[in-house]
């Protein structure tokens, strides 16, 4: 009896493992459905790039980043309203820094010289630090608009517990054609 017992605990382990994983997989699923999401091949030309910044051997988000890629896609361009040609691009560094060298570096008068970049509405400042949302990490965001279309840039860097790689800078870059119809 303690071995069947113990075949089938292990039989519902594996079950809620691969269960997981499925769940993930579909969830990645849903939050790719209707928005272009790709790796850029490097950081776009109207962002600057940081000394230190090293290309990162990894191939694909992680769920997490997909779901707060999704969350800014929504809010910076209004993508609830179905934007048209939405697509959106990210890339990620490797950082042997911590990361508010990336918050200093990227300040609103940096990004609007290098690449006319602005803050959203009701922000103050581009980057935020995520210590008092219980996260270790930082996030600064960016838009703007320009040939008819609305581009929002998110910029998050997170500590990792590699002693190599202390910071995963990702980069996540959305854009779709202008909303005309909340212009005065």
């Amino acid at each position: 009896m303690k071995t069947l017992t113990k075949a089938l605990a292990l039989f519902v382990l594996i079950f809620v493992v691969l269960g997981c994983g499925m769940i993930g997989k579909l969830a990645e699923k849903q939050l790719d459905k209707g928005l272009n999401m790709q790796k850029a091949d490097s950081l776009w030309n109207d962002v600057p790039r940081m000394d230190g910044l090293n290309d990162s051997p990894t191939e694909d988000l992680p769920l997490a980043v997909k779901l707060a890629m999704r969350g800014f896609v929504n809010m910076a361009l209004n993508s609830d309203k179905n934007p048209k040609n939405a697509t959106a691009d990210w890339i990620i560094y490797n950082y042997k820094g911590g990361p508010s060298d990336v918050t200093n570096f990227y300040t609103a008068d940096k990004m609007k010289g290098d690449g006319n970049w602005s803050l959203p509405k009701d922000m103050k400042e581009p980057c935020l630090s995520g210590k008092d949302k219980g996260v270790d990490g930082d996030i600064c965001v960016f838009q703007k608009e320009e040939g008819g279309r609305q581009k929002g840039l998110i910029i998050i860097s997170l500590p990792t517990k590699q002693k190599d790689i202390p910071v995963f800078v990702y980069f996540l870059r959305a854009e779709a054609d202008a909303d005309t119809t909340t212009k005065k």
